[in-house]
C-alpha cells in the first residue's frame, strides 16, 4: 500500500498565516488531490486551533507539540479512518502520521475541563489516541475508553473506564495510581496494560516492566503484587485476583493497530469487534462453546466476517454500522 505525504511544514506555515504565495499554491494543490487530503487537513485545523486556546491547561508550546509528532520514528501502521460513505478506510501511514491522527481524532476525543480543573478523554468505539499527561507519563486510549484526571492534585491520579495502555514517568516522591472501579494499580516507573471496560467481568492488568501493586480500594488490601510478564485478573463482583503468565507485547498489540484474538468464544469476539470497528452487532446462534483464535491488521468489517465464515459457517449482513451475524 502506497504511504501518504503529509507537507507537515507547508501545513503549519499556511494555518499560522505565514505560508508565502508558492506554499499556499501547494497546499491547495494538494487539499484538491483527494477527500482523505481535505480530512486530515480539517482534522489539523481543529488541532491547531486547540493548541491556541489559551484555556486549555497543561499543553505545551504548539510548536514543540507539531515537532514532536512530526519526528516521531518512522515505522509503518495502520489508522482508521471513518466517513458516512463507508464503514471503513484504511490508509498506510507512518507512525508519525499515525500518533497525529489518533491525538485529532481523539478530539472526536473529548478532551473537556471543568471548573474544577478535571480534564476527561474520551475515545468513541473504533477510535484510539495518545496522550501525554502533565508529569510526562504517555498513555494509549482503546476505544470505547474514558481517562480523566485533575489538573490542580499534586497527587498522580488517573481513573480509567475501558482499555489504556501506561509508560509511566518514574518518580519516587510520588506513585501512580490508576483507579478504575474497585481496583487501584499503583506503579513508580513501569509500563502496563490495564483493561477496565464496564461490560468486562474481570479486570485485567499485564505487566510489560517495573512492578505494580494491585489493591482492593475499599479496604485497602493488596490483592497482588504483579512481576514483569505476569498479568492479574481481578473479579469484579468478588474483588479477588488470580495472577496468570502473560505476554505483554500481545496484550498490547492493540497500540499498533492489531487486534489479537486469542481462545476467545462468540460472545467476546463479537464484544471486541463492536469496540475495534465501532459498529454494533446482533448475533444469532452463537455457541459459547467454539473458540476463536485470529488476527485482524488492516482487514475490514467485511473481509473480517468472510475471514470469520471460514472458521464457522455463518450468514451476515452490514448496513452502515449495524451488523447482523447468524451462525448456521
Amino acid at each position: 500500500m502506497k504511504e501518504m505525504k503529509i507537507p507537515y511544514d507547508q501545513i503549519a506555515a499556511y494555518l499560522s498565516g505565514k505560508a508565502r504565495i508558492q506554499e499556499k499554491a501547494e497546499i491547495e494543490k494538494w487539499l484538491n488531490a483527494s477527500d482523505e487530503h481535505r480530512h486530515i487537513y480539517q482534522s489539523l485545523e481543529k488541532e491547531w486551533k486547540f493548541l491556541n486556546e489559551e484555556s486549555v491547561p497543561l499543553l505545551p508550546d504548539k510548536e514543540q507539540v507539531w515537532n514532536k509528532i512530526r519526528n516521531r520514528v518512522e515505522l509503518p501502521v495502520t489508522a482508521i479512518l471513518y466517513s458516512k460513505q463507508t464503514l471503513i478506510k484504511y490508509i498506510s501511514l507512518t507512525a508519525s502520521v499515525a500518533l497525529l491522527l489518533g491525538l485529532l481524532l481523539s478530539f472526536l476525543l473529548t478532551g473537556e475541563r471543568s471548573q474544577s480543573a478535571q480534564f476527561t478523554a474520551h475515545t468513541p468505539m473504533g477510535e484510539k489516541a495518545m496522550l501525554t499527561l502533565p508529569d510526562s507519563s504517555r498513555v494509549w486510549l482503546n476505544s470505547g475508553s474514558t481517562l480523566s484526571y485533575s489538573t490542580k492534585s499534586r497527587q498522580r491520579i488517573v481513573h480509567l473506564q475501558g482499555e489504556a495502555f501506561f509508560e509511566v514517568t518514574k518518580n519516587r516522591r510520588k506513585k501512580f495510581v490508576v483507579q478504575t472501579g474497585d481496583v487501584r494499580v499503583q506503579v513508580h516507573g513501569t509500563s502496563f496494560n490495564v483493561t477496565a471496560y464496564d461490560t468486562d467481568p474481570e479486570i485485567a492488568v499485564s505487566l510489560e516492566s517495573g512492578s505494580v501493586s494491585l489493591i482492593n480500594s475499599k479496604d485497602g488490601n493488596v490483592l497482588a503484587q504483579l512481576s514483569p510478564n505476569q498479568m492479574g485478573l481481578i473479579s469484579r463482583s468478588q474483588l479477588s485476583c488470580r495472577v496468570v503468565a502473560d505476554d505483554p507485547g500481545i496484550t498490547k498489540l492493540w497500540t499498533n493497530n492489531i487486534l489479537k484474538i486469542y481462545n476467545n468464544d462468540i460472545y467476546e469476539v463479537v464484544k471486541k469487534l463492536e469496540r475495534w470497528y465501532g459498529v454494533d452487532v446482533t448475533l444469532e446462534n452463537g455457541n459459547p462453546d467454539s473458540r476463536y483464535t485470529f488476527v485482524v491488521k488492516t482487514e475490514s468489517m467485511k473481509e473480517l466476517l468472510d475471514l470469520l465464515n471460514k472458521m464457522t459457517p455463518i450468514v451476515y449482513k452490514i448496513e452502515g454500522k449495524e451488523v447482523d451475524i447468524r451462525l448456521k
